[in-house]
């Protein structure tokens, strides 16, 4: 049966072969061949996303049965000639949802999907589960809702398919995912599918590498899902044991809840793993590439340690050891590496031993009695201030004591950070000794924050249910955690994958998306270049202000350097910090590390 997609043509950025006129037209998606960045376009990748299409039989690479962009009108009630309209297409040019980052319009797809094209495929339905840390659902609109509690079948969690109706007691998880499950696949191209969502829910049970690869294998058996998203896991213990025996399976992994990984963790299950964050090697070199160009060899510009400014710059490294956090280490080893290769000299180079702010709790042994600083964090501070040390880079690890101990002895060096996200967020900066951080500023690829209106994640959670309150809406199952970001990543794939669905197809049509740079600061620049399996490729400069007040509300903010202009790695201006910064910079609203869009 011939493929048929109620489309106008637009140009694309891939080629398009010459078809017959009687035949459908065929998009071919080209992967790009270089590893190299692309150079700066004027327009966002996104807008010139083109669609994977698939191939005639199962399991095959795709390669036909053409897709390609459309040209519906918001809310059309029919089509073109005989074929219907039935995705409420929306912008010029046109794209699935409001939502800047969702693909260009498919509006309609009739005929042969190819129907069980992989484990968890079949001709009507999807199926993809998410893997939920007991726990996450508390506040609601609804109150304090505990979690549902273990079923009685020895796996030491609970199922529960949102595919049937409401069970008898559901949750704040439960209403969110339901409403993010009707949005997808109301707006996004299927191709007949309908994507099902089933939950596990992990209750109570400390999740290490041996419970994690015996939950892997229930659920495999349980569900045999298609995909599994790890947005909701705990953040700690086990995820790696997990996504191996899943990928073992053949069952692709979406997120990694905030987690950055290196290359090699993607590359041991090409084309199965899954993620918006950028690799651990492109944050490295993102953040190094803008000390190179922006600090390395120029004079100092905002420090506060007398006679400094205008002199020449002393540089200190801060980097972590927590061997829970491996991918920081990694980071912070990285960044030296690039820095020194650029002509940057370390006079000094100090540690701390646990990567963020709850290691008052988590890791008391660090600590000295009372409320006094963390005992390394004092050491730090004299071992730099004894060596005259302008300028602080800080490469990835969260904590708060660091600044703190430099106020206590009057020490305001420049404080550069950049790696991860958990330092970009208003929230935690305003943790920080605010006389320090006067002199912050940081590397970040969070996006500008839109107002609450314009929020994608907001958009469609009231989409697909209108009565819904402030606190579900915020929720860390909603749009105060990074399920929204995931879930668009993914169904993006089934798009660009085109009717015949398996990672084969998925991979295809992701390394498909153009490989051009953003012009926009609420977007990053996503793009799959060959052996890799992650989205976001550039960053911004920020600093910080203590009085700024973002829209979302707090007083401090990170401050946007030119609007939250956009660079990839090698693209950074030679221009010192404060060259396009000032007053006028926006609050960026971005509040916590899973605050992504």
């Amino acid at each position: 049966v011939a493929t048929v997609l109620a489309v106008f043509i637009l140009p694309s950025a891939l080629n398009v072969p010459q078809s017959n006129p009687t035949q459908t037209l065929e998009f071919a998606p080209i992967p790009p061949e270089a590893d190299d960045p692309p150079p700066p376009d004027e327009s966002s990748n996104v807008e010139s996303l083109s669609l994977g299409s698939s191939s005639s039989s199962v399991g095959d690479a795709p390669g036909g049965d053409g897709a390609g962009p459309g040209r519906p009108e918001p809310g059309l009630p029919g089509g073109i000639g005989q074929s219907p309209v039935t995705k409420r297409c929306v912008g010029s040019p046109p794209r699935q949802t409001e939502d800047a980052m969702s693909p260009p319009c498919v509006a309609h797809f009739e005929g042969d999907n190819g129907g069980a094209t992989h484990q968890g495929v079949t001709g009507d339905q999807v199926k993809i589960l998410f893997y939920v840390q007991g726990g996450y659902f508390r506040e609601s609109d609804n109150g304090y809702e505990p979690d549902p509690g273990p079923d009685n079948d020895g796996s030491g969690g609970s199922y529960h398919d949102l595919g049937e109706p409401p069970g008898v007691y559901e949750t704040v998880l439960h209403r969110n995912l339901r409403r993010f499950q009707a949005h997808f696949n109301q707006r996004y191209q299927t191709y007949g599918r309908s994507v099902r969502f089933i939950v596990f829910i992990n209750e109570g049970q400390v999740p290490s590498g041996e419970l994690m690869r015996s939950h892997a294998a229930d659920n495999f058996k349980r569900v045999e899902p298609f995909a599994v998203f790890t947005s909701l896991m705990a953040p700690v213990g086990g995820i790696d044991a997990y996504t191996d025996e899943m990928a073992r399976r053949g069952v692709m992994t979406f997120g990694s809840i905030g987690t950055q990984r290196d290359e090699a963790f993607y590359r041991r299950y090409p084309g199965l793993r899954w993620d918006y964050n950028p690799t651990i090697e492109t944050s490295a070199k993102l953040f190094s590439d803008m000390v190179c160009s922006s600090i390395v060899g120029k004079p100092v510009v905002d420090s506060a340690n007398p006679g400094e400014n205008g002199g020449p710059r002393k540089l200190g490294l801060i980097t972590t050891t927590d061997d829970t956090q491996p991918h920081l280490v990694r980071l912070g080893e990285l960044v030296e590496e690039r820095v020194e290769a650029c002509g940057g000299e370390f006079a000094e180079k100090v540690t701390h031993p646990v990567s963020g702010w709850v290691h008052q709790t988590r890791q008391p042994q660090f600590r000295e009695d009372g409320d006094a600083t963390a005992s390394y964090a004092p050491g730090n501070m004299a071992t730099f201030q004894s060596a005259g040390v302008t300028t602080i880079v800080w490469a990835g690890g969260y904590e708060t004591d660091q600044s703190k101990a430099a106020d206590r002895i009057g020490y305001r060096p420049e404080w550069v950070l950049g790696g991860d996200e958990i330092h970009a967020g208003n929230t935690n900066a305003r943790e920080q000794d605010q006389d320090a951080w006067d002199h912050a500023w940081i590397t970040t690829t969070a996006t500008r924050v839109p107002p609450v209106e314009d929020d994608p994640c907001r958009r469609s959670l009231r989409e697909a249910d209108p009565s819904i309150g402030a606190r579900d809406t915020n929720s860390s199952t909603g749009c105060g955690s990074v399920v929204y970001r995931d879930l668009r990543q993914f169904f993006t794939g089934v798009q660009v994958a085109g009717p015949r669905l398996n990672p084969a197809s998925m991979d295809q049509g992701f390394h498909a998306i153009p490989s051009i740079a953003s012009a926009d600061p609420t977007l990053p620049a996503c793009f799959y270049l060959p052996g890799d399996y992650t989205c976001v490729k550039d960053a911004t400069l920020e600093w910080w202000d203590r009085q700024g007040t973002p829209a979302h509300g707090g007083t401090g903010c990170w401050r946007m350097v030119a609007g939250g202009q956009r660079f990839l790695a090698g693209q950074w201006p030679d221009e010192a910090l404060d060259q396009r910064a000032g007053p006028d910079d926006p609050c960026n609203a971005f509040q916590s590390a899973a605050q992504y869009l």
